[in-house]
């Protein structure tokens, strides 16, 4: 396991002692029938995807390929929100392409700084701070 695997670990604990319905690492199924692992995921009230989350790390900048994997699994799923955390960052065309995927991306030169990224966004869309 990696640190950013057991830092997503230590948020979804500490996202359910708040009552969310949180799990890191999480594996949803589609409406395809197919299985999708997430770094986090935060169930609504209605059992759905409220938010799925997603890492990549690159040595150099993150292509849109990474963008489009993330976006079928996101397809699959339909949550209420897609989070994908990306270090160092990533390039133009992937941005393009998540703007249009309707996916926010988080973007830091330390992958360490992700997860708390990653905990404030999701704690904006729990308290109805976040719409898509």
């Amino acid at each position: 396991m990696t640190s950013s695997h057991h830092d997503f670990v230590a948020l979804a604990r500490r996202l359910a002692d708040s009552g969310a319905k949180a799990k890191a690492p999480a594996v949803l199924v589609g409406r395809s029938g197919a299985r999708h692992e997430f770094a986090l995921a935060v169930q609504s009230q209605r059992g759905g995807a409220k938010v799925v989350v997603d890492t990549v790390l690159s040595l150099k900048g993150v292509e849109d390929v990474q963008v489009l994997s993330f976006y079928a699994k996101v397809f699959d799923l339909s949550p209420e929100h897609a989070l994908l955390c990306v270090s160092p960052h990533l390039g133009p065309s992937g941005k393009e392409l998540a703007d249009e995927y309707n996916i926010t991306v988080l973007e830091n030169e330390a992958p360490k700084m992700l997860v708390p990224m990653a905990a404030k966004y999701i704690e904006g869309v729990l308290k109805g701070n976040r719409t898509k």
